[in-house]
């Protein structure tokens, strides 16, 4: 397992990495309200250890889940280094380095009065510490740097509805990050949730905090440095930097959409707001764009060097591998709301 790495310590530390993502992004995803509730009456992997009464209690677990689909992008992109190899992949590992260092700076800025568990503030910086520890190793043996001396900033995207396409998604992730991580008490106020009372509450669908909503706009800026490379550096072999935005995309839409369908005639619900309404309609369209300029850049080579498994992976296989991870996804998540 493995062996597209020759690096054993560069092993370790992202199968360490890549292990922490996945146990955060699917206790998030799939148990984010009973985790903000601590796990009382229910089963979570892990807990914010809060219970009724504590001013962490029952806030943000639609925030949360988002935050579990972004990490589980992130588990997709150290997935891909391990199995396909690290060449060239510092496209991937830069960004991640410098979003995760943003993740472990804002959780220690606003953390505040929170009284949740404070395992995030620890296991964060180790993470960051270990995965930029796995980029060091790589650089060795394993040519993770390769083609980072050619790289030259500049608009590399030839055909024009596809680098519209791109243009527009940076433009909105760059939005999203300044807001989330600069001001995450105006984007809260934005939500429109104001006091919850006890049942929204117990429902985990309080307000999240000022560190939920950085933590975000923290990992959501790894994928708006992702897209942005495509523009700046072209297209040539960047599947590997383009597919896991899609499955988290694709993730976070399938999730939320479910959480939808579960909560008509809800007693407990949060208020509709204009930025929720936004937000809402702002997931199918990211998705949309991405997959409009990714199939746009085919003839430019963002497939060239794609592999699954070690092996050259056509354009069909990708088609059919994005479609059964939708299904997989959709009926893990409906499987998980009806249990």
């Amino acid at each position: 397992m493995f062996s597209a790495i020759k690096s054993t310590p560069a092993k370790i530390c992202l199968g360490i990495s890549a292990l922490v993502t996945l146990v955060y992004s699917l206790n998030f995803m799939l148990l984010a309200d009973c985790y903000v509730t601590g796990g009382e009456g229910c089963f979570t992997l892990l807990s914010n250890d809060t219970v009724t009464g504590m001013v962490s209690y029952g806030n943000g677990g639609p925030e949360t889940a988002f935050n579990g689909a972004l990490m589980f992008g992130m588990f997709i992109s150290t997935g891909i280094i391990l199995n396909e190899g690290a060449k060239g992949m510092w496209k991937i590992m830069i960004p991640g380095i410098i979003g995760f260092s943003a993740m472990t700076a804002v959780i220690w800025l606003y953390w505040g009065d929170l009284d949740s568990s404070d395992l995030p503030k620890y296991v964060t910086p180790v993470t960051t510490a270990i995965y930029a520890a796995g980029y060091f190793f790589l650089k060795a043996e394993d040519e993770v740097d390769d083609g980072l001396s050619d790289f030259k900033m500049g608009v590399n995207i030839q055909d024009k509805p596809a680098l519209a396409a791109l243009s527009l998604i940076t433009i909105m992730g760059v939005y999203y990050c300044v807001r989330a991580i600069l001001f995450p008490e105006e984007t809260i106020e934005e939500f429109g949730i104001g006091q919850a009372d006890d049942a929204m509450l117990d429902a985990g669908l309080g307000a999240p905090s000022k560190v939920t909503v950085a933590v975000g706009g923290s990992l959501f800026l790894i994928y708006t440095m992702w897209t942005a490379m495509v523009i700046l550096d072209g297209a040539k072999g960047k599947w590997a930097i383009i597919h896991p935005g899609i499955f988290f995309l694709i993730a976070s839409l399938i999730n939320s959409y479910v959480s939808l369908v579960d909560n008509v005639g809800a007693e407990v619900h949060r208020p509709v707001s204009d930025q929720l309404t936004m937000d809402w309609l702002a997931g199918p369209l990211a998705l949309l764009l991405v997959l409009f300029a990714y199939y746009r850049l085919r003839d430019e080579g963002i497939e060239e060097g794609m592999l699954w498994d070690g092996e050259p992976m056509t354009p069909n296989h990708f088609n059919i591998m994005v479609i059964t991870w939708g299904i997989g996804l959709g009926l893990m998540f409906t499987a998980n709301i009806m249990m």
